[in-house]
């Protein structure tokens, strides 16, 4: 067997060891299949400098799973000792910090934990779900790692984030795919708070026009309350800073029983959300023609990282193609990023 590689920390309290143990079988084939090393404090052997040990698996980590709930929130250790450690790796060395809602709590109330987005909405936790949709939590969160560290293992521009990529790039969706999914695309596993991952991506032909290329798909046939999908992009967009950025791009739907739409949303070096729209307040449902939408975007002078995508809330179908990020220029006109 080839050496560990990657490394996954998972911060719990113990009164909520029975959630890590199912936590445990859900990942196992992907620490088999990945060579990982998945980590908690159960690790620690009789004689140990704990505090040592633990300080060791934090700064390994590539990875952390934290499991929220209100005896989480009211661990002295874990919020004076762990978390800073965490936030820290996350900012300055891209660690990756995935909250698991696992009972209710005031999650959304601590103001440095809830600037990282959660695998599953604050308002679901897995202790309200039933057992089928909890599992169903933990199966979407053992694929999404799995994807992670493959994209971990290969080359990237963006050191900060593997997920990223440097420029806008495949927006019109002709180019090739990772695992079924556009290049330059993916599922938005980590970066946006409650989505699922068990929605399909796909490219097809846009018509029957050979010369019309591929467009983009996102698709549920069934969905739970609350369940909604998005493909996104990242990018590393400094310079854009204290401008106003425009998202365009056709979409077309079917059998649209919740909502779809564009998306956009800037973040700072540490803090995410500085600017967020996703056309809630102007969905699009139902079946609908191909037709073009845009968001404009007044960009904070904090700005550092732009996301971008197509939402899918609840069941059905959405077509995304010929996207464009463009940016109001000096000289009044827009502009191709």
């Amino acid at each position: 067997m080839s050496a560990v590689s990657r490394h996954v920390f998972v911060s719990y309290a113990h009164s909520d060891a029975a959630w890590l143990e199912r936590l445990r079988v859900h990942l196992r084939p992907v620490v088999r299949e990945n060579n990982l090393d998945l980590w908690d404090d159960s690790r620690i052997e009789p004689g140990q400098d704990w505090r040592e040990e633990i300080e060791g698996a934090l700064a390994r980590a590539h990875v952390a799973i934290l499991l929220i709930s209100a005896d989480f929130l009211a661990s002295d250790f874990i919020v004076d000792n762990e978390l800073p450690s965490l936030m820290h790796a996350a900012a300055h060395r891209g660690l990756l910090i995935l909250p698991l809602i696992v009972s209710p709590c005031l999650f959304s109330e601590h103001p440095g934990l809830s600037r990282y987005q959660t695998v599953n909405s604050p308002g679901r936790p897995l202790s309200g779900l039933s057992h089928t949709e909890s599992e169903r939590v933990l199966v979407s969160l053992g694929l999404s790692i799995a994807k992670y560290c493959r994209l971990l293992a290969q080359p990237s521009s963006v050191s900060e984030d593997p997920l990223a990529v440097q420029r806008p790039l495949n927006l019109g969706f002709d180019g090739p795919l990772n695992d079924g999914v556009p290049l330059g695309w993916f599922n938005s596993f980590g970066h946006v708070s409650g989505v699922s991952t068990d929605y399909a991506i796909s490219t097809v032909q846009r018509s029957a026009d050979q010369t019309a290329g591929n467009c983009a798909v996102l698709e549920k046939p069934y969905a739970t309350r609350g369940e909604f999908g998005s493909l996104m992009q990242r990018c590393p967009l400094r310079y854009l800073a204290g401008q106003t950025a425009r998202l365009e791009a056709e979409l077309k739907t079917e059998n649209v029983a919740g909502w779809a739409g564009l998306w956009i949303r800037a973040d700072a070096e540490s803090q995410p959300n500085v600017f967020f729209d996703n056309m809630s307040a102007r969905p699009v449902r139902a079946t609908t023609a191909w037709a073009r939408y845009f968001i404009d975007a007044p960009l904070p002078a904090s700005t550092t990282w732009l996301n971008y995508g197509v939402v899918l809330a609840g069941t059905g179908t959405v077509y995304v193609d010929n996207v464009r990020l463009l940016i109001w220029s000096r000289d009044g006109q827009w502009t191709d990023v």
